[in-house]
Protein backbone atom coordinates (compact mmCIF):
# COMPACT_ATOMS: atom_id res chain seq x y z
CA UNK A 1 0.00 0.00 0.00
CA UNK A 2 1.19 3.52 -0.97
CA UNK A 3 1.14 5.60 2.25
CA UNK A 4 -0.20 9.08 1.09
CA UNK A 5 1.57 12.26 0.21
CA UNK A 6 3.14 13.91 3.35
CA UNK A 7 0.68 16.57 4.25
CA UNK A 8 2.57 20.14 3.56
CA UNK A 9 1.89 23.13 5.80
CA UNK A 10 1.90 26.59 5.72
CA UNK A 11 4.64 28.35 7.62
CA UNK A 12 4.34 29.01 10.82
CA UNK A 13 3.04 32.90 11.74
CA UNK A 14 4.72 34.04 14.88
CA UNK A 15 2.17 35.02 17.42
CA UNK A 16 2.15 38.97 18.47
CA UNK A 17 1.23 39.86 22.21
CA UNK A 18 0.79 43.18 23.40
CA UNK A 19 1.02 44.22 27.24
CA UNK A 20 -2.02 46.19 27.97
CA UNK A 21 -0.87 49.36 30.65
CA UNK A 22 -4.04 51.26 30.78
CA UNK A 23 -6.58 50.54 33.33
CA UNK A 24 -10.30 51.16 33.12
CA UNK A 25 -10.69 50.36 37.08
CA UNK A 26 -8.34 52.03 39.09
CA UNK A 27 -7.13 55.65 38.93
CA UNK A 28 -3.71 57.02 38.24
CA UNK A 29 -2.28 57.37 41.99
CA UNK A 30 -2.74 53.64 42.18
CA UNK A 31 -1.84 53.45 38.97
CA UNK A 32 1.43 55.08 39.98
CA UNK A 33 2.00 52.82 43.07
CA UNK A 34 1.68 50.11 41.45
CA UNK A 35 3.66 50.47 38.34
CA UNK A 36 6.82 51.82 41.19
CA UNK A 37 5.70 48.92 43.68
CA UNK A 38 6.49 45.79 40.59
CA UNK A 39 5.21 46.44 37.32
CA UNK A 40 8.11 49.11 36.45
CA UNK A 41 10.61 46.15 36.97
CA UNK A 42 8.83 43.96 33.89
CA UNK A 43 8.87 47.23 31.31
CA UNK A 44 5.62 48.17 32.49
CA UNK A 45 4.13 52.03 32.90
CA UNK A 46 0.73 51.59 34.02
CA UNK A 47 -1.75 54.37 33.27
CA UNK A 48 -5.39 54.94 33.99
CA UNK A 49 -8.47 56.35 32.41
CA UNK A 50 -10.06 57.78 34.89
CA UNK A 51 -10.19 59.81 38.09
CA UNK A 52 -12.26 58.02 40.72
CA UNK A 53 -12.81 59.77 43.65
CA UNK A 54 -14.20 57.96 46.69
CA UNK A 55 -18.14 59.62 47.32
CA UNK A 56 -18.19 60.96 50.77
CA UNK A 57 -22.22 60.89 50.44
CA UNK A 58 -22.61 57.44 52.12
CA UNK A 59 -19.73 57.83 54.54
CA UNK A 60 -20.73 58.23 58.15
CA UNK A 61 -17.42 58.17 59.91
CA UNK A 62 -17.87 57.79 63.78
CA UNK A 63 -14.11 58.17 64.86
CA UNK A 64 -11.73 60.70 63.70
CA UNK A 65 -9.66 57.54 62.78
CA UNK A 66 -12.18 56.39 60.32
CA UNK A 67 -12.49 59.53 59.22
CA UNK A 68 -9.02 60.20 58.02
CA UNK A 69 -9.00 56.78 56.55
CA UNK A 70 -11.95 58.09 54.22
CA UNK A 71 -11.06 61.81 54.23
CA UNK A 72 -7.24 61.32 52.98
CA UNK A 73 -8.39 62.04 49.36
CA UNK A 74 -6.24 58.76 48.19
CA UNK A 75 -6.12 56.20 46.69
CA UNK A 76 -4.16 53.92 48.87
CA UNK A 77 -4.54 54.08 52.67
CA UNK A 78 -2.27 51.86 55.66
CA UNK A 79 -3.83 51.51 58.76
CA UNK A 80 -1.27 50.00 60.64
CA UNK A 81 -1.01 48.68 64.12
CA UNK A 82 1.63 47.26 66.69
CA UNK A 83 1.11 43.44 67.34
CA UNK A 84 3.38 40.41 66.86
CA UNK A 85 0.93 37.56 68.05
CA UNK A 86 -1.47 36.66 65.15
CA UNK A 87 -1.51 34.01 62.70
CA UNK A 88 -4.41 32.64 60.74
CA UNK A 89 -6.94 34.74 62.89
CA UNK A 90 -6.39 38.23 63.79
CA UNK A 91 -9.02 39.66 66.36
CA UNK A 92 -7.32 43.20 65.86
CA UNK A 93 -7.86 43.07 62.05
CA UNK A 94 -11.54 41.63 62.75
CA UNK A 95 -11.97 45.04 64.82
CA UNK A 96 -10.48 47.63 62.59
CA UNK A 97 -12.13 46.35 59.23
CA UNK A 98 -15.71 46.27 61.00
CA UNK A 99 -14.76 49.68 61.86
CA UNK A 100 -14.32 50.63 58.48
CA UNK A 101 -17.16 48.29 56.53
CA UNK A 102 -19.87 49.77 59.21
CA UNK A 103 -18.51 53.45 58.70
CA UNK A 104 -20.61 53.26 55.18
CA UNK A 105 -24.51 53.68 54.54
CA UNK A 106 -25.04 50.94 52.42
CA UNK A 107 -28.73 52.20 51.87
CA UNK A 108 -30.34 49.19 53.17
CA UNK A 109 -30.31 47.69 56.59
CA UNK A 110 -26.88 45.74 57.78
CA UNK A 111 -26.27 43.46 60.52
CA UNK A 112 -23.64 41.38 61.69
CA UNK A 113 -23.79 37.50 61.63
CA UNK A 114 -25.00 37.78 58.46
CA UNK A 115 -24.02 34.93 56.27
CA UNK A 116 -24.11 36.58 52.97
CA UNK A 117 -21.01 39.07 53.44
CA UNK A 118 -19.08 35.48 53.42
CA UNK A 119 -20.33 33.56 51.01
CA UNK A 120 -21.76 35.51 47.92
CA UNK A 121 -19.35 35.34 44.94
CA UNK A 122 -16.24 37.90 45.27
CA UNK A 123 -16.09 37.78 41.29
CA UNK A 124 -19.31 39.22 40.86
CA UNK A 125 -20.90 42.71 41.12
CA UNK A 126 -23.71 43.42 44.40
CA UNK A 127 -26.13 42.65 42.00
CA UNK A 128 -24.87 39.44 40.65
CA UNK A 129 -23.91 40.86 37.15
CA UNK A 130 -21.13 38.84 35.49
CA UNK A 131 -20.95 41.34 33.72
CA UNK A 132 -19.49 43.38 36.66
CA UNK A 133 -16.37 41.01 37.32
CA UNK A 134 -14.08 42.75 34.70
CA UNK A 135 -10.34 41.40 34.17
CA UNK A 136 -7.71 41.02 36.33
CA UNK A 137 -5.67 44.38 35.15
CA UNK A 138 -2.43 42.68 35.11
CA UNK A 139 -2.21 41.87 38.68
CA UNK A 140 -1.71 38.06 38.34
CA UNK A 141 0.53 37.92 35.83
CA UNK A 142 2.39 41.12 36.29
CA UNK A 143 1.77 41.74 32.13
CA UNK A 144 -1.63 42.89 31.76
CA UNK A 145 -3.74 45.88 32.68
CA UNK A 146 -6.64 45.85 30.64
CA UNK A 147 -10.27 47.45 30.83
CA UNK A 148 -12.52 46.70 33.27
CA UNK A 149 -15.46 48.96 34.72
CA UNK A 150 -14.88 52.68 32.89
CA UNK A 151 -18.57 53.95 34.55
CA UNK A 152 -17.32 56.55 37.17
CA UNK A 153 -18.67 55.83 40.70
CA UNK A 154 -22.00 57.19 41.16
CA UNK A 155 -22.34 59.60 44.02
CA UNK A 156 -25.92 58.77 44.61
CA UNK A 157 -25.29 54.60 44.92
CA UNK A 158 -23.79 53.71 47.81
CA UNK A 159 -19.94 52.11 47.00
CA UNK A 160 -19.55 48.38 47.00
CA UNK A 161 -16.83 46.99 49.03
CA UNK A 162 -14.87 43.58 49.55
CA UNK A 163 -12.54 42.45 52.09
CA UNK A 164 -9.25 40.40 50.75
CA UNK A 165 -7.74 38.39 53.39
CA UNK A 166 -4.91 35.15 52.57
CA UNK A 167 -6.91 32.88 55.11
CA UNK A 168 -10.23 31.68 55.19
CA UNK A 169 -10.03 31.33 59.18
CA UNK A 170 -9.95 34.79 59.21
CA UNK A 171 -12.58 35.09 56.23
CA UNK A 172 -14.73 33.28 58.43
CA UNK A 173 -14.28 36.29 61.75
CA UNK A 174 -14.83 39.11 59.34
CA UNK A 175 -18.15 37.20 57.62
CA UNK A 176 -19.61 37.49 61.23
CA UNK A 177 -19.24 41.05 61.92
CA UNK A 178 -19.41 42.72 58.36
CA UNK A 179 -22.69 44.00 57.01
CA UNK A 180 -24.86 42.16 54.83
CA UNK A 181 -23.52 44.20 51.69
CA UNK A 182 -19.83 43.56 52.27
CA UNK A 183 -18.36 40.18 51.16
CA UNK A 184 -14.92 38.75 52.07
CA UNK A 185 -12.82 36.26 50.29
CA UNK A 186 -9.50 34.98 49.81
CA UNK A 187 -7.55 36.32 47.71
CA UNK A 188 -7.45 33.32 44.99
CA UNK A 189 -11.46 33.51 44.84
CA UNK A 190 -11.06 37.68 44.51
CA UNK A 191 -9.42 37.17 41.77
CA UNK A 192 -10.95 39.17 38.29
CA UNK A 193 -13.36 40.72 40.93
CA UNK A 194 -13.56 44.32 41.75
CA UNK A 195 -15.14 46.68 44.02
CA UNK A 196 -15.39 50.59 45.17
CA UNK A 197 -13.54 50.16 48.15
CA UNK A 198 -11.32 46.90 48.92
CA UNK A 199 -10.00 46.25 52.50
CA UNK A 200 -6.97 44.05 52.58
CA UNK A 201 -6.39 42.06 55.59
CA UNK A 202 -3.09 41.00 55.74
CA UNK A 203 -4.15 39.12 58.79
CA UNK A 204 -0.71 37.29 59.79
CA UNK A 205 0.97 39.89 62.55
CA UNK A 206 3.88 37.19 64.11
CA UNK A 207 7.37 37.57 61.51
CA UNK A 208 8.43 33.64 62.38
CA UNK A 209 4.51 32.36 61.29
CA UNK A 210 5.09 35.03 58.03
CA UNK A 211 8.08 33.51 56.78
CA UNK A 212 6.79 30.08 57.76
CA UNK A 213 4.21 30.96 54.93
CA UNK A 214 6.02 33.33 52.15
CA UNK A 215 4.16 32.00 49.16
CA UNK A 216 1.11 33.60 50.66
CA UNK A 217 2.16 36.60 53.13
CA UNK A 218 5.90 37.42 50.85
CA UNK A 219 4.50 36.72 47.37
CA UNK A 220 4.42 39.87 45.08
CA UNK A 221 1.81 38.54 42.90
CA UNK A 222 -0.59 37.81 45.13
CA UNK A 223 -0.55 41.25 46.56
CA UNK A 224 -0.94 42.61 44.04
CA UNK A 225 -4.32 41.06 43.08
CA UNK A 226 -5.50 41.53 46.02
CA UNK A 227 -4.57 45.82 46.38
CA UNK A 228 -5.69 46.29 42.83
CA UNK A 229 -9.46 44.87 43.00
CA UNK A 230 -10.63 48.36 43.88
CA UNK A 231 -12.18 51.45 42.11
CA UNK A 232 -11.96 53.86 44.07
CA UNK A 233 -9.94 53.15 47.68
CA UNK A 234 -7.67 50.29 48.65
CA UNK A 235 -7.36 50.26 52.56
CA UNK A 236 -4.68 48.01 53.43
CA UNK A 237 -4.74 46.66 57.29
CA UNK A 238 -1.33 45.17 58.25
CA UNK A 239 0.67 44.84 61.49
CA UNK A 240 4.45 46.93 61.19
CA UNK A 241 5.85 43.40 62.14
CA UNK A 242 5.18 42.58 58.48
CA UNK A 243 7.70 45.58 57.41
CA UNK A 244 10.52 43.18 58.78
CA UNK A 245 10.11 40.24 56.85
CA UNK A 246 11.56 39.37 53.82
CA UNK A 247 11.28 36.01 51.52
CA UNK A 248 14.05 33.57 52.53
CA UNK A 249 14.00 32.51 48.71
CA UNK A 250 17.25 34.46 47.53
CA UNK A 251 16.56 35.41 44.40
CA UNK A 252 13.69 37.84 45.75
CA UNK A 253 15.90 38.79 49.46
CA UNK A 254 17.87 41.74 47.76
CA UNK A 255 14.08 43.56 47.26
CA UNK A 256 14.14 43.62 50.94
CA UNK A 257 10.46 42.88 52.73
CA UNK A 258 7.51 43.37 50.80
CA UNK A 259 5.01 44.85 53.01
CA UNK A 260 7.68 48.00 53.67
CA UNK A 261 8.18 48.32 50.14
CA UNK A 262 4.68 48.78 49.13
CA UNK A 263 4.47 51.03 52.05
CA UNK A 264 7.61 53.35 51.46
CA UNK A 265 6.51 53.23 47.55
CA UNK A 266 2.96 54.77 48.82
CA UNK A 267 3.50 56.60 51.63
CA UNK A 268 7.45 57.50 51.80
CA UNK A 269 10.09 56.33 53.86
CA UNK A 270 9.49 58.28 57.22
CA UNK A 271 5.59 59.72 56.91
CA UNK A 272 3.72 61.31 59.81
CA UNK A 273 0.47 59.54 60.06
CA UNK A 274 -2.92 61.27 59.47
CA UNK A 275 -3.91 59.90 62.82
CA UNK A 276 -2.76 57.80 65.68
CA UNK A 277 -4.47 56.90 68.64
CA UNK A 278 -5.38 53.08 70.14
CA UNK A 279 -7.64 50.47 68.62
CA UNK A 280 -10.27 51.05 71.20
CA UNK A 281 -9.87 54.83 69.65
CA UNK A 282 -10.17 54.19 66.10
CA UNK A 283 -13.65 51.66 66.73
CA UNK A 284 -14.96 53.73 69.39
CA UNK A 285 -16.04 50.47 70.94
CA UNK A 286 -15.69 49.30 74.44
CA UNK A 287 -12.68 48.48 75.37
CA UNK A 288 -11.48 44.83 75.22
CA UNK A 289 -8.21 43.12 75.77
CA UNK A 290 -7.06 44.59 72.43
CA UNK A 291 -7.82 48.33 73.34
CA UNK A 292 -4.73 49.40 73.76
CA UNK A 293 -2.90 48.50 70.72
CA UNK A 294 -1.37 51.19 69.10
CA UNK A 295 -3.01 52.21 65.55
CA UNK A 296 -1.67 54.71 62.92
CA UNK A 297 -3.05 56.32 59.70
CA UNK A 298 -1.36 56.72 56.50
CA UNK A 299 -3.04 57.89 53.28
CA UNK A 300 -0.82 56.92 49.96
CA UNK A 301 0.94 60.97 49.01
CA UNK A 302 2.50 59.87 45.40
CA UNK A 303 2.66 62.67 43.26
CA UNK A 304 1.60 61.60 39.52
CA UNK A 305 2.11 64.68 38.38
CA UNK A 306 5.79 63.48 38.65
CA UNK A 307 6.03 60.39 38.21
CA UNK A 308 8.38 59.18 35.62
CA UNK A 309 10.23 62.31 35.44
Amino acid sequence: MTPPPALTLPSATAVQTHQLTESHRFDAELAAILTQFQYRADGIELTAVHDRPLSQAHLTSSTPGVAAVYNADASLVFVCYEDRTHTTVNPIETALIEALTTAIDYGSPSHAGSTTAGTQPLGEGVSGNPSAQGSTSGATGGTNATPDSPDKPDSNTAPTVGVVTPHNAQRGALSRVLPAAVTANTVEKYQGGERDVIAVSATVSNPQFARREAQFILNPRRLLVAISRSKALTIVVCSTALFEVAPRDGDRLAQGPLWARLFTQAVGRDPTPAWAGSLGAFTGTTPNQHAAVPVAVYPSTVDTDREGQ
